[in-house]
Parts: C-alpha cells; sequence; structure tokens
C-alpha cells in the first residue's frame, strides 16, 4: 500500500473515531447530574449516528483504522519498538475484544432485537453485573490512552502544539475522568430505582418479547467477529514466523558489529538499522531512522564484493558531510551479503535524548551582532561593560518579544533569534523585518538614555535568511533550549558577516523577500559566493528603518493595515 495513502486513512479514521469517543464519554460524564440528563444527550446523539451515512462513516473507520493495524503489524520488520509505540499496539489489540461485545449489546440489541436504545436501561443492565461494569471502564480507559498516545504523537511537531498543551493535557486528564465518575453516579443510581418503574418494566418486557432465533443469533455473530480478529491476529503472527524463519534460512546476510563483536543475522531487504534494533543494540539515529540525518552512519570494514549504491536520500546526506566511500547510512542500507560494520558515532545511551525533539521546519532565522563591541571593551571599565550589554540585550529581547520573535542563542554581543514557529513561512518573514524595525527604534532611544556614558552610538549588523531547518530542543540535558541547525542558520551568519564588507546594517536574502511578496526592485542587491554553498546568493542590502518601514508598508496596505515610521 502507498505509505502516503496508508498515513491518510489511519489519520483520518482515527480522528474521526476519536470524536465519536469524545462525544460518547462526554455523554456519560452527564451521569454525574442524572441518568435523565445521560438520556436527554443520548437521544440526540443516537439519532445522528443512526442517519446512514454516518453511521457507514463510523463503522468503516473501525474497519480501516483495525486493518491498517495488521498491515503495520506485516509491514515492521521488527518488533523492537519505542515504548509508546508499543503502548499503541497493545491498546489496539485489546480493543476490538472489549469493543465488540459492547456493540452488541448496544447497537445490534437495537437492531436485531428491536431494544429500545437509552442510557437508563444499558446503564441499569451493566450495573447488574460485576464483570460488565469492570468491562466498560476497561474499553474506556484503553481507548481513551490509545486516542491520546495517536493524537498527541501526529501533534507534537505541529506549530501551535505546544501552546496549546496548558489546555489540551487537563482535558486529556478530566474528559475521561469525568465520564468514570458520571457512569459510577449513574450506575448508583439504577441501583436505587425500583423494580417496578416504567423503564426498567420496559426493558424487561422487550428482552422477555425478543424471538430466541435473533438472540441466538446476536450471541453467535458476536462471537463470530471476535475469533475472526483472533484468528487474523495468529495469521499475522504465524505469517511474520515464517517469514522471519524463510529470512534467515535463505538468503540474507551476516553483520560483524565490531564494538561488540556480535554476529548479527539481517534477512533480505532490511536495513542495517533495523538489524541492530531486533538484535537489542543501541545506534545513534536521531532522525528516527528517515535518512534526514547522518548520525547512524557506519564505516564498512570488510565486504566480500561491492554495496549496492546509495539512493538520491542517503547520497545528498553522506555528500553534505563529505563523507568517503566505505561511510553509509545504516538506516538505508540493505546489505546483500555478509558485511562487518564499525559505528561512527556513539549511541550514548546514558544520555537524555533531548537532541530527539528536533523537527524539521521551514523558519526565518536572523543574526544580530553588536558592532565594535571590542573598542567598547577597551574604553570601559569591565562593570561598565556588563551593565550597556544588559541594557543592550533588553532592548533585543523587548524587540523580539514584540514581534514574535524567539531568542535562541547568546554569543557575547549578539544573538540569533527564530521567527515562524509558530506561524507560517510568509509569516515569519515579515515579523523577521518587522522585528529589525523594531531593534533599530529602540536602540535610537537606548543610544539617546546612554549618550552620557558612550562615544559613539551602539550598531549593530543583521543577516536574515529563511528556508528549513531543524528545529527543537537542544543543547546540555541541564540546560536545553529551543533552538535551529541548518544551512539558513549558516547563511544567516554569513550575511550578518557581509555587513561589515557593505558598510550596511542589514542584508536580507531574497528568498525572504519573495516569500513576502515585497517589491525589492528599488533596493541594492547583490550576488554573492556564500562559503558552504554551492550557488551563488541574491542579498539586499537595507541601510535604515525608514527604507525598511517603506517596504513593509507595501504588504500592510494589501491588508489594510499601515506601518507608520516614528
Amino acid at each position: 500500500m502507498n505509505s502516503k495513502l496508508e498515513h491518510r486513512l489511519r489519520l483520518y479514521s482515527g480522528l474521526f473515531i476519536a470524536f465519536f469517543l469524545v462525544l460518547h464519554l462526554l455523554n456519560a460524564a452527564l451521569g454525574i447530574i442524572s441518568l435523565a440528563a445521560m438520556d436527554a444527550l443520548a437521544k440526540v446523539l443516537f439519532a445522528i449516528w443512526s442517519i446512514p451515512l454516518f453511521g457507514v462513516m463510523l463503522y468503516s473507520a473501525f474497519i480501516v483504522h483495525a486493518g491498517l493495524m495488521f498491515v503495520s503489524l506485516i509491514q515492521r520488520s521488527s518488533l523492537r519498538m519505542p515504548a509508546w509505540n508499543m503502548l499503541q499496539f497493545a491498546t489496539a489489540l485489546v480493543m476490538p475484544l472489549l469493543l465488540i461485545g459492547h456493540i452488541a449489546a448496544t447497537r445490534g440489541s437495537h437492531e436485531i432485537l428491536d431494544i429500545h436504545k437509552h442510557y437508563t436501561g444499558l446503564v441499569s443492565i451493566l450495573w447488574s453485573q460485576p464483570v460488565d461494569i469492570a468491562k466498560q471502564y476497561a474499553l474506556m480507559g484503553v481507548a481513551w490512552i490509545h486516542m491520546s498516545v495517536g493524537i498527541h504523537y501526529w501533534l507534537r511537531h505541529k506549530r501551535g502544539y505546544k501552546k496549546w498543551t496548558p489546555v489540551l493535557y487537563p482535558l486529556c486528564l478530566m474528559i475521561p475522568l469525568l465520564a468514570g465518575l458520571g457512569f459510577l453516579a449513574a450506575g448508583l443510581e439504577s441501583w436505587q430505582l425500583p423494580t417496578d418503574s416504567p423503564v426498567l418494566q420496559k426493558i424487561h418486557q422487550e428482552t422477555m418479547n425478543s424471538d430466541p432465533v435473533s438472540v441466538n443469533f446476536l450471541i453467535s455473530l458476536e462471537l463470530s467477529i471476535m475469533w475472526l480478529f483472533v484468528l487474523l491476529l495468529i495469521a499475522v503472527l504465524i505469517f511474520r514466523s515464517i517469514r522471519e524463519y524463510w529470512g534467515r534460512n535463505h538468503g540474507g546476510y551476516l553483520i560483524f558489529h565490531t564494538p561488540t563483536g556480535k554476529k548479527l543475522t539481517g534477512r533480505d531487504n532490511q536495513t542495517i538499522l533495523d538489524t541492530l534494533r531486533e538484535a537489542g543494540i543501541q545506534h545513534a539515529a536521531v532522525c528516527g531512522g528517515r535518512g534526514r540525518c547522518t548520525t547512524c552512519r557506519v564505516k564498512i570494514t570488510a565486504c566480500k564484493s561491492s554495496l549496492p549504491e546509495p539512493g538520491a536520500l542517503e547520497m545528498l546526506a553522506l555528500k553534505r558531510i563529505g563523507a568517503n566511500p566505505s561511510v553509509r547510512l545504516a538506516c538505508q542500507l540493505r546489505p546483500q551479503q555478509d558485511i562487518s560494520i564499525t559505528p561512527l558515532l556513539h549511541p550514548d545511551s546514558s544520555t537524555p535524548m533531548v537532541g530527539l525533539m528536533g523537527h524539521e521546519q521551514q523558519i526565518t532565522c536572523m543574526l544580530v551582532d553588536m558592532r565594535d563591541s571590542t573598542r567598547l571593551g577597551e574604553e570601559r571599565l569591565p562593570y561598565d561593560v556588563v551593565y550597556i550589554h544588559n541594557q543592550f540585550f533588553k532592548q533585543l529581547a523587548d524587540a523580539l518579544h514584540a514581534t514574535n520573535g524567539h531568542y535562541a542563542t547568546f554569543n557575547g554581543d549578539g544573538l540569533m533569534a527564530l521567527y515562524g514557529l509558530d506561524s507560517d513561512l510568509e509569516s515569519g518573514c515579515r515579523q523577521a523585518l518587522e522585528g529589525v524595525v523594531e531593534i533599530w527604534q529602540r536602540l535610537e532611544k537606548l543610544n539617546v538614555w546612554l549618550a552620557a556614558e558612550l562615544k559613539f552610538p551602539i550598531r549593530v549588523g543583521i543577516g536574515i535568511h529563511c528556508g528549513y531547518a531543524i528545529v527543537g530542543t537542544m543543547g546540555p540535558p541541564d540546560s536545553p533550549t529551543v533552538s535551529a541547525l541548518g544551512d539558513i542558520v549558516n547563511i544567516a551568519a554569513r550575511l550578518e558577516a557581509l555587513t561589515k564588507e557593505y558598510c550596511t546594517g542589514l542584508i536580507v536574502s531574497k528568498d525572504v523577500l519573495r516569500n513576502i511578496g515585497v517589491n525589492y526592485r528599488e533596493l541594492p542587491q547583490h550576488t554573492v559566493h556564500v562559503r558552504g554553498r554551492e550557488k551563488p546568493l541574491d542579498i539586499f542590502t537595507i541601510d535604515n528603518s525608514t527604507e525598511l518601514i517603506k517596504l513593509l508598508q507595501d504588504i500592510r496596505l494589501k491588508h489594510g493595515n499601515v506601518v507608520h515610521p516614528e
């Protein structure tokens, strides 16, 4: 199956089921008020889900989501996986066994036995047997855990997710808690209903009038579906066992892992990284084995014949680091004969995996550097320099805060700022230019305030570039920070350095101006060869805030919002 299609089917079917589950638990939470409140909302929800289109969509989502679990089990070359992934699989396997009986008792009873659907009757039946009570709570817990883990790992790298976690996490805890309390309160209320109450009498009457043949059919259908699920699971596991046995005894390859001295057996079309993981050997792979980094690279120290040529993704990664032909990526190389490998990076399993929080994202990077800081240090006493620097960085920090910039790193007399972490690239580029205006205007005021302290005004050089970078939590485990790595950071630093050569306050790449749709034809344009980049780069120099504000006005006028220079 096409991996992109599989991902979309899993995502959309899961989201549809999650929507149903949230409504279901909110309905159960109304039991805290009364059974009547539960029945009132249930009547509306039953009517909605009884619409044929919605009913077909719901049960199709269940079937597709369960089917994709089997597909994933078949496709995985190893069942060794991170704890969160194992939790997903475990809850996915348990949930159908609990859910099938629940559906049979609710939807099945209504459709086949013609028993009226309402919470009062359902709760009364469930709370008549301790086993049914335990199953209901288990189903709520398993389903909610499976949904929460899945949604978290889907959203964790999305823009704005971190900002919403203070709201989402409490909801994640409160909804199942309230549902559990509601089910408890409803159960206790059902115990207090008199046996001759109209509701219980109606349930008893409908149950007694049920056709025995239909009852037996419903029971048989429930058992058949449950056994079908179990047999499919057994069949998949048997298939995996046969495939692994065949791979070990027909074809495959041996890996001699030089650090441990172990000989590992790999199957046909299995990567070195999967083979190492299957054997329980830790190996660095910061990007998760997707070919987006080179931390899993190994040196091939012995091989009987030539290895398969690197694919485009692997070739690009190896070329970036100037690797020699004996170095390959463990996540991409699928050997066809026995080899010996030596990992080039230590996995360092004792270090918290802070770096694994990184993800690829389009952002705008700004480098700011104070001019003549060495001269300032020579002319002033150390504590005076500290005072001036603190005032300088306060203005920079306030300027970033005012324009949605993120302070990333500090380097003595300058800093790196990131824009667009929680927005699109166009907004990030525009806000970065607004940040430059804010910095310049604040420094003008600072120079007035410190006129008696300074022999010359504080000036800065700024470089801005945009594009893809790895953004995430980086740095020492005890004091990590959100920062970025990649070409755009290096290029922004080069542009900042070029401001000295071009005697200007700001150099911005053409990519930045093009992304915000600004008219840059009247700006001084240059083409430079930036160290570390093969292709030349078009850049523009901007000397003062008046020029920059004029550019920003062109954009704001399109949206009816004008920037006025101070």
